[in-house]
């Protein structure tokens, strides 16, 4: 009888956890057709590439929080042509620059149609 009482709270806890882990995953998965236009944002900003032209830039993504996305700025798939890295703020349409000082990272100016580019890709997946 305690076997039984124990079984159904903890079953019901792994269902909900694995139902909440679905949903992350879900959203980064949905969310990766759309890095495309954060990619184009990154390259349209002025922030410093030093090693290559900006056409040559990619992003790696390290962290889809689902309001903020940080990425490393790389000139290689494999990520070892690291330059940087950058955050931004989906609902701010705030890019920074922290690859230098992640306590007063660096706003960095793009253009601002990639943005809603990108808003309407992850309303739409």
């Amino acid at each position: 009888m305690i076997t039984r009482y124990t079984l159904v709270p903890l079953t019901l806890f792994t269902l909900l956890f694995g139902a909440a882990q679905a949903d992350v995953s879900t959203l980064k998965n949905d969310r990766s057709q759309c890095y495309g236009y954060l990619t184009e944002l990154v390259r349209s900003s002025n922030f410093p590439f030093t090693y290559v032209t900006k056409d040559k830039a990619n992003l790696l993504i390290d962290d889809d929080q689902g309001e903020t996305v940080s990425a490393q700025v790389v000139f290689d798939t494999d990520g070892s042509g690291t330059m940087g890295w950058v955050q931004y703020d989906i609902q701010t349409h705030q890019l920074l620059n922290t690859s230098a000082e992640l306590e007063t990272p660096e706003p960095l100016n793009f253009d601002k149609k990639y943005a809603g580019q990108y808003e309407r890709c992850i309303r739409e997946n």
